[in-house]
């Protein structure tokens, strides 16, 4: 008995001393390449800080391993919420774009000609057959003659080399700058 008491502490112990992992975290970088279009909009954009569904508002990658089964990595997060990053992405990008006139400071105080608003849907990784990296984003764009100009859904599903933190975080790059892209194609085909 008392060896077996030994045992378990000296187990015990043993678990005690094993490292935590530590948490990674990783910055999406999604960035506009290319010439500047031509001006489509004559005014001034104001991006409102972008929403996020439940749980996609949480820093923490998620995988999709069935159907309904959603897993949420404890040592794998973005540096801040990721809906945050994406008004500064969408914010970069469209001023890149050179569709407005101007897009305003996210902090500026006067108010845009038209303004963007958007919710991130989801941002995930789907496991369940082909690694997927897969963001679906709902922009809106009004301004104060129209109060809809575009209400749309923007979905990407951009395929993983592997299944790596660094591999997961740069698929969900590719997938954010995907519909940053579309967002910028469909602003252009409007009248």
């Amino acid at each position: 008995m008392k060896q077996l008491i030994v045992l378990l502490c000296t187990a015990l112990l043993a678990a005690c001393g094993t490292a935590i992992p530590i948490k990674e975290t990783y910055l999406p970088v999604a960035e506009r390449t290319g010439m500047a279009q031509a001006k489509h909009f004559k005014g001034s954009l104001q991006i409102a800080p972008f929403s996020a569904q439940a749980p996609f508002a949480e820093r923490s990658f998620f995988y999709r391993e069935s159907a309904q089964r959603f897993v949420k990595d404890p040592y794998r997060e973005w540096l801040s919420p990721p809906a945050q990053l994406l008004t500064l992405s969408a914010q970069r990008w469209l001023q890149a774009s050179g569709l407005f006139s101007e897009v305003l400071p996210l902090a500026a105080k006067q108010a845009g000609d038209y303004q963007l608003s958007g919710e991130l849907l989801t941002l995930h990784t789907d496991l369940q057959a082909q690694p997927l990296a897969v963001a679906k984003l709902h922009i809106r764009l009004s301004s104060a003659n129209s109060p809809v100009i575009l209400d749309t859904i923007l979905t990407a599903n951009e395929p993983l080399t592997g299944t790596t933190a660094n591999e997961i975080a740069a698929g969900l790059d590719r997938a954010l700058a995907n519909t940053l892209k579309q967002l910028e194609s469909t602003l252009i085909s409007l009248p």
